[in-house]
């Protein structure tokens, strides 16, 4: 037997195909209704299980086609669904001819009784079943839309619900609050914040949070000062630090942050929530004061050169290599594509025979900087051996890579680099692969870019090499 799934969520797709299949019933998918209709009419499925909320067609709708349609109108269709949760919902789809409606999420054991009763009520039913009634299409889009506007404006209702519960939860907090998405961008700020920082709250609201807090234009980042931004987002920490931040008229003003991560419903961090504590303000007399301040100093120093590549400022081998483990499992939870570079400066080697070390290292440092500045905003590069770097390139197929990788040797071999004395042409080599479905572990990845970057060795160096599964 055939069932069709129609569902615009790939991992619930996924989910069920492999339940069914391993079931013995043959599966066709459909990622939205109006896929599923033309599925239906090629396939010709025994059941159909469907999603409600849908782009193009949804669940209701597709249910009304197949209903309506001479040949496919006795199919039973269960609905599987998490959006629609009211009784009214569950009339409607009754009176429109639903077999069963089902509640998201559900079990394995739950889902396959439903779908064997179903289908032996319908073989059982099938000489003797009386036609399905079928909505005239009048009453059917006043009922339909009747539905959806009473789902709108209760969507509404509890949007503003929750906004404002938010803005007297932060007010109601004595401490400086202050929300910040990934792009830097403050999201809301109570008073508290806005009054320790100069700011009117509402002027704060849409603008960059170091723009804000540090008077740059660019974010944190350097020994001087580090942005506790990426562990919230990039690992999910909840972390305190002590911050010096300026206000509207210069003045210096020592500040304890206890920064966490927001989750949505997939586990991913789309924000973080600060609370602020202003600890003391300057006075430059003030010993204590100094003493903060060089220990905040030691601190961010310290975090800085953990994670830095001393010579040539790029993350070094261990944190560039946990930040893979950590985008290489946040690809794999949703299928989402992640790719790398691994690249090797060609004949590094005889650079130094010739020229010496010292002049080796400024080599390395000028090429570090020119492979950083042909990165995209949300790439990563760190340095991972004597002359190889390594690129992470988070939401991306291989093309883009490709593109990217392009683009990283062109620079560094666009310019000569010289000390005043010497001068080199220097050219890299790239190795590019991309996440596949069968990876287990981050090393196969990372195994098939350093293969693809000495297969481009092999074939003469100063070029691009993919390596695909």
């Amino acid at each position: 037997m055939k069932i069709l799934i129609v569902d615009d969520e790939r991992t619930s797709r996924q989910l069920l195909r492999d339940l069914f299949l391993s079931e013995g019933y043959d599966v066709v998918l459909a990622e939205d209704g109006e896929e599923g209709i033309a599925k239906l009419e090629t396939e010709q499925p025994s059941l159909v299980i469907s999603d409600i909320l849908m782009p193009r067609v949804d669940g209701f709708q597709l249910l009304r086609k197949i209903r309506e349609n001479s040949t496919l109108k006795d199919i039973p269709v269960i609905f599987f669904t998490g959006t629609y949760l009211d009784k009214k919902d569950e009339e409607f789809a009754n009176e429109i001819g639903v077999s069963r409606y089902l509640m998201k999420p559900a079990s394995p054991s739950e889902l396959i009784s439903v779908v064997n009763e179903v289908l032996a009520e319908d073989k059982m039913n099938r000489q003797s079943r009386a036609p399905l009634l079928s909505l005239e299409e009048p009453v059917f889009l006043k009922l339909y839309n009747e539905r959806l506007v009473n789902k709108l404006k209760g969507k509404v209702v509890e949007s503003e619900r929750a906004r404002l519960s938010l803005e007297h939860i932060m007010e109601g907090i004595g401490d400086g609050v202050i929300v910040i998405d990934r792009a830097f961008t403050i999201l809301h700020a109570n008073s508290a914040v806005a009054a320790s920082l100069g700011f009117d709250r509402k002027e704060m609201i849409g603008r960059k949070c170091h723009e804000i807090k540090h008077g740059r234009e660019l974010p944190c980042e350097g020994p001087e000062v580090i942005c506790h931004l990426p562990a919230v987002f990039d690992e999910g920490e909840t972390v305190k630090v002590l911050h010096t931040h300026m206000d509207t008229e210069g003045s210096e003003r020592h500040i304890e942050i206890t920064a966490a991560p927001v989750k949505d419903s997939r586990g991913d961090t789309f924000a973080m929530v600060e609370t602020h504590r202003d600890i003391m303000e300057k006075q430059r007399d003030d010993e204590l004061v100094k003493l903060v301040k060089k220990l905040n100093e030691a601190q961010t120093h310290l975090k800085y050169m953990a994670i830095t590549d001393e010579l040539t400022g790029l993350k070094n081998r261990r944190y560039i290599v946990e930040r893979l483990d950590e985008e290489f499992h946040r690809a794999k939870r949703p299928n989402r594509p992640l790719s790398l570079i691994m690249l090797d400066i060609d004949h590094f080697k005889k650079i130094n025979d010739v020229h010496g070390h010292l002049f080796g290292d400024m080599v390395l440092k000028t090429i570090a900087s020119r492979i950083k500045e042909s990165l995209r905003k949300h790439d990563l590069v760190g340095r991972v051996g004597g002359e190889e770097f390594l690129v992470i390139c988070p939401e991306s197929g291989l093309d883009e890579s490709v593109l990217v990788a392009e683009r990283i040797r062109r620079i560094v071999n666009a310019k000569a680099i010289t000390d005043g004395l010497a001068e080199v042409s220097v050219t890299l080599s790239a190795g590019v692969a991309v996440i596949d479905p069968e990876d287990k572990r981050a090393d196969a990845l990372l195994s098939r870019a350093d293969t693809a970057l000495y297969k481009a060795k092999e074939e003469g160096r100063n070029r691009v090499v993919t390596l695909t599964r």
